[in-house]
């Protein structure tokens, strides 16, 4: 193989891996954070060794609690429009496209994943996030704190995990 066709093959992937981080950091600056309720799950679950896959009380959506343009399948998008009430955001209406916003609203653009009667499964991007080596054990202990997650919303939909907090503390 030459040194020419080598160096472009080195190079492709390379530039997928920035172009991937650039779009990410681009969210975590330019969107608007919001806070979110981490879903009481089983902690054997929830922490993976250094490994955390969070699920939000958001990715259950009640279609019978919140005003929806039509029913959702499988694999379809879903836009929801979410507002905060108290400390955490929570889902007004869901979409199929991307809806108007107020002021005090942003808009989550997620994938549909499973349905169960008015219930619509969603996820959204942000259900992977890595805790500093070592210390996933000590995260799992921690049974009964509350789980947050402080999240990044860009003006498209698209959403990044900046932090998890524990009891109001972020995982360092």
């Amino acid at each position: 193989m030459n040194r020419r066709r080598f160096i472009l093959m080195m190079s492709v992937p390379a530039v997928v891996i920035l172009a991937f981080i650039s779009v990410n950091l681009y969210i975590v600056y330019t969107g608007q954070e919001i806070l979110l309720k981490v879903a009481p799950v089983d902690p054997r679950d929830l922490f993976r060794g250094d490994y955390v896959a969070p699920t939000y009380e958001i990715s259950a959506i009640d279609l019978g609690d919140v005003s929806y343009d039509t029913v959702f399948s499988p694999g379809e998008t879903v836009y929801a429009i979410l507002s905060k009430k108290e400390k955490f955001w929570t889902v007004d209406s869901t979409h199929h496209a991307k809806p108007l916003l107020s002021n005090d609203q942003v808009c989550m653009k997620g994938r549909v994943t499973r349905t169960y009667g008015s219930l619509v499964f969603v996820e959204w991007g942000i259900e992977s996030y890595f805790v500093p080596e070592g210390e996933g054990r000590g995260i799992e202990d921690m049974r009964d704190a509350e789980i947050s997650a402080i999240v990044s919303v860009d003006s498209t939909g698209s959403s990044v995990l900046k932090e998890l907090l524990i009891n109001d503390e972020p995982i360092s």
